[in-house]
């Protein structure tokens, strides 16, 4: 006879406790597979409960795997294969995850273990970090923001957990829309899209335009994390060399007569990682070649807020009268990185293909985010911050720079003066035989070395350095080490 002991004083639900029982006595052998349990209406008298609480348990057993139903019989106990628990995991998967993975994933994975193995097996607080472009936590505005997305919430909450414009947030796309007028940029709502940051941007661009074969434009060096993805998707890289004026424009057109790329990829403002920002001259020339032999612009402006010094000088979309120029950019890395709301402002053809694009991996982006972003901006708290970030980062870079120039050796290293953005790119002179991420751990600093940022083989040493989320005392302190690095390599 099946016995079950029920508490009415437990809190435990009175089926509940018919469950826990039952699936103990079946783990401990009492009840085996096979064996009969009583019909719903003979347990309930025998416990003196209503049958239709029975009932539910035995549901409940049955979902679980424990008993089997079948109409006009009573229960039976079933051979149930075993939970996997936490200790299962010791065992290998039965998938070889590299064979079943292609070759293309295969190649992403590596790039990310060699990127992130460093960062994971050192004590970060142990060293001044040049390497990440991480935010400073404490400037973050996390208050006006956390007022703005209540309140959005609380206005406006159930359309919100809905599935959203497939274009985006449709006040944000207004309010972007608008508020790129201010840098001389003139699109509709409906020519702008947006993203999960200009990493998600870049990637759809790229599924876009993607056959193997095909070549991208890029600068040499540029930003790190699309290098990967040509990769992936099995284009070539056109590697055009960047000085302190921009990308070599006269190189950029010889290639293009010998082989035409679907695309040209651009950081025109405090270029990613050399910091250099290009004149209104050199502009017009890459509008014009891209004009000329019909080839698309994808215009990475990330860091197009943050001028320090100097005269502002208009993005190319700006002059972008036939439709060449896809611009994209994000609230990221002037808020916060965890805010992952970019955009993409372009023709309404491309659009609306990128749009089909992401509509497949990804049916729709957090409208809770936009809206309470939206609700930022016309509040007037994005312009204000973008004003104390001014503030803030016009003295860090300018200390930076002063601190290079009074603790790093010039014969040994030069850079470049970045007029804005967050990054400082340095030049070793001379090859170092030493193995340098050695050499900066020794004395307590962290760089990113400059080889990451080059599709192809470097045979020059470079260095970045990114002040975006070291206070002033770092800075300092830091590239007082970095000289001293510098000069123990040469010794």
């Amino acid at each position: 006879m099946l016995i079950v002991n029920l508490d009415e004083g437990k809190k435990e639900p009175i089926y509940i406790q018919i469950i826990n029982q039952i699936i103990e006595k079946i783990d401990n052998n009492n009840l085996r597979p096979g064996d009969m349990l009583p019909s719903t209406r003979k347990l309930a008298e025998i416990l003196g409960i209503h049958r239709a609480t029975v009932s539910l348990a035995y549901q409940e057993l049955w979902s679980l795997g424990f008993i089997e139903l079948n109409p006009g019989v009573c229960a039976k106990v079933r051979k149930r294969a075993n939970i996997a628990t936490k200790t299962c995991s010791i065992h290998k998967s039965n998938i070889d995850w590299q064979k079943n993975s292609s070759q293309e994933s295969n190649n992403i994975m590596e790039t990310y273990i060699k990127v992130n193995t460093s960062v994971e097996n050192e004590d970060s607080s142990e060293y001044i970090d040049f390497s990440t472009l991480n935010m400073d936590t404490k400037i973050f505005p996390v208050e006006n923001f956390r007022t703005c997305l209540n309140e959005t919430i609380k206005k406006n909450g159930t359309e919100l957990f809905q599935y959203g414009d497939p274009l985006g947030y449709q006040p944000l796309r207004e309010y972007i829309s608008y508020h790129l007028k201010n840098h001389g940029i003139s699109v509709s709502p409906e020519e702008v899209f947006i993203t999960n940051g200009t990493q998600q941007a870049i990637d759809l661009v790229l599924r876009m335009i993607a056959e193997p074969g095909k070549s991208v434009a890029i600068e040499a060096p540029t930003y790190k994390e699309i290098i990967p993805l040509i990769k992936h998707f099995k284009l070539e890289a056109m590697e055009i060399p960047i000085d302190k004026n921009g990308m070599n424009l006269s190189i950029l057109e010889e290639k293009i007569k010998v082989k035409k790329p679907v695309l040209i990829y651009t950081m025109p403002n405090f270029q990613n990682p050399t910091g250099v920002t290009t004149d209104q001259i050199h502009r017009e020339k890459l509008i014009y070649i891209a004009e000329k032999y019909r080839i698309p612009i994808l215009e990475d402006g990330f860091e197009e807020e943050m001028k320090y010094f100097g005269k502002v000088v208009l993005p190319i979309k700006s002059m972008d009268k036939h439709n060449v120029v896809i611009y994209c950019s994000t609230f990221s890395k002037v808020l916060f990185p965890g805010i992952r709301v970019g955009w993409i402002a372009a023709d309404e053809e491309c659009i609306k293909r990128l749009t089909a694009l992401r509509h497949f991996s990804e049916i729709s982006l957090s409208m809770v985010l936009q809206a309470g972003m939206y609700n930022f901006c016309i509040r007037g708290f994005y312009d204000k911050h973008i004003n104390k970030l001014h503030r803030i980062y016009r003295k860090r870079m300018q200390i930076a720079l002063n601190s290079l120039n009074k603790y790093v050796n010039k014969d040994l290293a030069e850079w470049i003066e970045p007029i804005g953005g967050y990054f400082i790119w340095l030049k070793l002179k001379e090859k170092p035989s030493l193995c340098l991420d050695k050499v900066f751990n020794m004395y307590g600093i962290k760089v990113s070395l400059g080889n990451n940022y080059f599709f192809s083989v470097t045979s020059d040493t470079y260095l970045r350095l990114s002040i975006s989320a070291l206070s002033e005392e770092e800075m300092v302190e830091g590239i007082k080490r970095l000289g001293n690095a510098i000069s123990s390599i040469y010794k």
